[in-house]
C-alpha cells in the first residue's frame, strides 16, 4: 500500500503521468481491496486536490466495506470540495460509486436533505457539460424527493439532456430511466404536470426488450397525468418499444378502466372505479393522483359549460357537474378563474356566472419575447438534431445494419435489435 501511495503522489502531475497512474491503479485494484484496513491511513496521506485520481480509487474501494459513516462522509465532502474535476472524470464509475454510497448513508440515517448539496457538487464535477447525464443525477433527484425539496431539483431538471455517453460518465440505461422517472415525480410534486408527462413518456418510450419495474411505475403515472393534462389517455407514440405496445392494456387493466371511466365525463362512474380498485391504487402510491383526477373531472365538466353557455347559474353548474352544493360550485369556479382554466365573473347576488373569451391578445412585448425565445430554442434543437444525425450516419454499426437491410438481409424493426445495444434491467429493487 505504501508503494501505491508513493506512486499516486509521484504520478499526479501531467496528463501523461495521470494516464500511467490510471493504468497502475486499475492493475492494482485487487491489492487495494486487500488493503482495506489501511485505506483510511492511505487517504489521509494524500492531497485530494493534487492526488484526486488516486483518492477516488482508494475511496471507492473503501466504500465496498462497512464504513464509519462520519469518517466516510467527511472524506467524500473533502473530495467534493477540493477534488480536481478533470481527474474525477478519468474514473467516472469509481466516483459514481462513491456518491451512491454517500447517498445511501444519508438515506439510511433518514437525513436525505444533507445529501442534496454535496450530490449537486458531485454531478457538476463529473459531467463534462450541462447537457450530459451522469449516474449522480439519479442520486441527487432521489435525495430531493426523499427530503421533499422538490424546488432544489428544478434547476437541474431544466437543463436539457442531449449527451448520454457511458464511455464518458459511466451512465447506464437504468440511470437514464430513473433520472426521467424521478424527474416526473419532482414535476408532479410541484404540479407541473405537462413536464411530468414528458418525463414519464421518456421512460415508457425508451428502447427495451423487457418490461422493467421502472417502466411499469412510469406507465401507471403516465396514464393518470395524461388525464390531468389532456383529459384523456393519448395513443402511444409509434416509436414506443414493442414490449410496452404488447402489454400496456393487459398489464395495467385497472388504470385503463379508470381512464375509460374518465372519458365518459361521469363522476359517479369514476368514483365507482376508484373505489373498486382502491387497494391497487394505494399499493402503487397513486391514490393521491387518483383523487386529483376526480377533482379534475369536476373542473372539466364545468369547462364544458363555457363551450355552450354565455351565462349559467351556480345551481345548474352544481347539478350538471354533480357537486354537493351551490357553495361548492362557487368555490370550484373561483379556483378555476384564479388558475386561468376559465375566464368568467360571478354575480353573487343573482347566483349567475358569465363566461368570457380569453383576454390574451398575444401582442405584448413580454409575449413576443417569450415566443422569440421558444423559436430560438427550436432552432438550437434543430442544429443539435442535425449534428446527431451526421454522427449516426458515420457510425460503423449503423452503416453495417443499413447495408444489410439494403441487401435484403435481416435488418431491423426496432432499435433494441442493434448489436451491442444495452438492455434495460428487468428489475430495479426499490424505486425510492
Amino acid at each position: 500500500m505504501d508503494k501505491l501511495v508513493h506512486a499516486i503522489m509521484a504520478l499526479s502531475g501531467s496528463e501523461t503521468e495521470l494516464k500511467q497512474l490510471k493504468g497502475i491503479l486499475n492493475k492494482e485494484e485487487a491489492t487495494i481491496i486487500k488493503g482495506l484496513p489501511y485505506l483510511d491511513d492511505a487517504l489521509s496521506a494524500l492531497n485530494p486536490q493534487q492526488n484526486t485520481l488516486g483518492y477516488v480509487h482508494l475511496l471507492s474501494a473503501r466504500a465496498l466495506a462497512k464504513v464509519d459513516a462520519v469518517k466516510f462522509t467527511g472524506q467524500v465532502q473533502t473530495l467534493l470540495q477540493s477534488g480536481s474535476s478533470s481527474q474525477i472524470r478519468m474514473a467516472p464509475a469509481k466516483f459514481s460509486h462513491i456518491c451512491r454510497r454517500f447517498a445511501e448513508i444519508a438515506f439510511e440515517a433518514n437525513q436525505p436533505i444533507r445529501a442534496i448539496k454535496p450530490l449537486l457538487q458531485a454531478l457538476k464535477k463529473l459531467r463534462p457539460n450541462t447537457e450530459a447525464l451522469t449516474p449522480v443525477h439519479t442520486d441527487f433527484l432521489q435525495a430531493c424527493l426523499l427530503a421533499k425539496c422538490y424546488h432544489a431539483a428544478l434547476p437541474v431538471l431544466e437543463e436539457e439532456i442531449f449527451d448520454v455517453n457511458s464511455d464518458v460518465t459511466s451512465v447506464t440505461p437504468r440511470d437514464m430511466l430513473l433520472y426521467y422517472y424521478y424527474g416526473g415525480l419532482v414535476y408532479t410534486g410541484v404540479h407541473e404536470f405537462k413536464k411530468a408527462l414528458d418525463c414519464f413518456r421518456m421512460v415508457i418510450t425508451a428502447p427495451s426488450m423487457v418490461l422493467s419495474a421502472i417502466m411499469v411505475e412510469a406507465y401507471k403515472k403516465f396514464v393518470l397525468i395524461s388525464l390531468l393534462v389532456h383529459g384523456k389517455l393519448p395513443s402511444l407514440p409509434r416509436y414506443t418499444s414493442s414490449v410496452i405496445q404488447r402489454h400496456h392494456k393487459t398489464a395495467f387493466a385497472q388504470y385503463h378502466e379508470f381512464a375509460t371511466a374518465f372519458a365518459t365525463h361521469s363522476t359517479d362512474d369514476l368514483h365507482k372505479v376508484a373505489e373498486q380498485h382502491v387497494e391497487t391504487f394505494q399499493k402503487d402510491k397513486n391514490f393521491g393522483l387518483i383523487k386529483q383526477c376526480i377533482q379534475s373531472l369536476y373542473r372539466k365538466n364545468i369547462q364544458r359549460f363555457t363551450q355552450t353557455y354565455l351565462t349559467f347559474s351556480l345551481k345548474d353548474i352544481a347539478t350538471g357537474a354533480k357537486l354537493n352544493s351551490v357553495q361548492e360550485a362557487e368555490k370550484q369556479v373561483l379556483r378555476m378563474i384564479e388558475s386561468g382554466e376559465i375566464f368568467a365573473t360571478i354575480n353573487q347576488k343573482d347566483g349567475m356566472v358569465s363566461f368570457h373569451e380569453d383576454p390574451e391578445q398575444y401582442d405584448t412585448n413580454s409575449m413576443l419575447s417569450s415566443l422569440d425565445q421558444q423559436v430560438q430554442k427550436v432552432i438550437d434543437l434543430g442544429k443539435k438534431v442535425r449534428v446527431q444525425d451526421e454522427l449516426i450516419g458515420v457510425n460503423p454499426l449503423y452503416i453495417q445494419k443499413t447495408s444489410l437491410y439494403e441487401r435484403g438481409g435481416r435488418g431491423w424493426n426496432e432499435f433494441e435489435e442493434f448489436e451491442g445495444a444495452e438492455k434495460v434491467p428487468g428489475g430495479m429493487g426499490k424505486l425510492m
